[in-house]
C-alpha cells in the first residue's frame, strides 16, 4: 500500500515550526515523536523537548492555599425616578450573591452601591435574576455601566494563578506535571479574581501545575493527537 504524506508550514502556531499528516491512525502517530518538539504518550501525557519548553516560555507553580475575594460582572442601567439601578444575573452566579453585597462601577473604584434586592421574576423566561442596586448619588440617567459585585473573602482555599486555567468547550482544565510529562486535568472552579482562581475539585495544595504557556500546550496536544490538524494546512 502506498503511503501518501502531506506537509505544511504552521503559520498560526509560531512555536511549532512544521506539521505533518499521514493516513496512519491518530493513535499511532501519537506514540511516535513528532517533528514539532512535542510527544504524547498514552497514560503519561504530553512531553516537550528542552528547546520547545524554552521557546514557549513554559513555567510551573504549586497549588497554594489562600484567601481570595471574587467578583461577578454585572451590567447596570438606572431605574427611572429612583436612586437604584437594575442588572440581570444567570441562576449560577445569582446563587452566590445576597442582599447587602457591595457593587463597584468598573473603572471608578470610588463609585459603589449596595444590592437591595435579588429575585427571579415570574416573567423571566430564561430563569435570570433581577438585581437592584442603590447608589448615592444615583447613576446618571440614560446610561449603562459595567460593574462588579464584590464577593466576601473566602476561607483559605486551594488556588492557582488565573493564567494556569484552560477554558475549553469541554470544561475547565489545568496541566499538572508528572515527571517530564504534562497531563491535562479537569478541575472545578469557585471564586476568582484578576489574579487567582479557587479550585474546588481536581487538585490539592502542593500539586504542581503549568502557570505560563497553557494555551501553547493545548495547541501542541491537539496537533499531536489529531495528526497536525491544528495547523492551517488547508486539509
Amino acid at each position: 500500500m502506498k503511503l501518501i504524506l502531506f506537509s505544511c508550514t504552521a503559520t498560526a502556531l509560531t512555536f511549532l515550526p512544521s506539521c505533518t499528516e499521514s493516513d496512519a491512525s491518530a493513535a499511532a502517530s501519537a506514540e511516535r515523536p513528532p517533528e514539532n518538539g512535542a510527544q504524547f504518550k498514552k497514560g503519561e501525557g504530553l512531553s516537550l523537548t528542552d528547546g520547545m519548553t524554552r521557546s514557549i516560555g513554559l513555567e510551573t507553580t504549586e497549588v497554594t492555599e489562600e484567601k481570595i475575594s471574587g467578583r461577578i460582572p454585572l451590567t447596570l442601567r438606572p431605574l427611572a425616578g429612583t436612586s437604584g439601578a437594575e442588572g440581570w444575573l444567570a441562576a449560577g452566579p445569582a446563587g452566590k450573591v445576597q442582599a447587602g453585597a457591595v457593587v463597584e462601577i468598573s473603572g471608578s473604584p470610588g463609585l459603589k452601591g449596595t444590592i437591595t434586592s435579588i429575585q427571579r421574576p415570574a416573567f423571566s423566561a430564561l430563569g435570570e435574576y433581577e438585581v437592584v442596586v442603590t447608589f448615592d448619588p444615583p447613576m446618571a440617567a440614560n446610561t449603562e455601566a459595567a460593574a462588579s459585585i464584590l464577593l466576601p473573602e473566602t476561607e483559605s482555599v486551594a488556588t492557582i494563578p488565573r493564567s494556569a486555567l484552560l477554558k475549553t468547550a469541554e470544561g475547565h482544565f489545568v496541566y499538572t506535571t508528572n515527571g517530564k510529562f504534562y497531563v491535562r486535568t479537569p478541575v472545578k472552579t469557585g471564586a476568582m479574581n484578576d489574579e487567582h482562581v479557587e479550585i474546588t475539585g481536581g487538585l490539592y495544595a502542593g500539586d504542581e501545575v503549568v502557570s505560563k504557556a497553557v494555551q501553547s500546550l493545548w495547541m501542541a496536544e491537539l496537533q499531536v493527537l489529531r495528526g497536525g490538524k491544528a495547523c492551517t494546512c488547508g486539509h
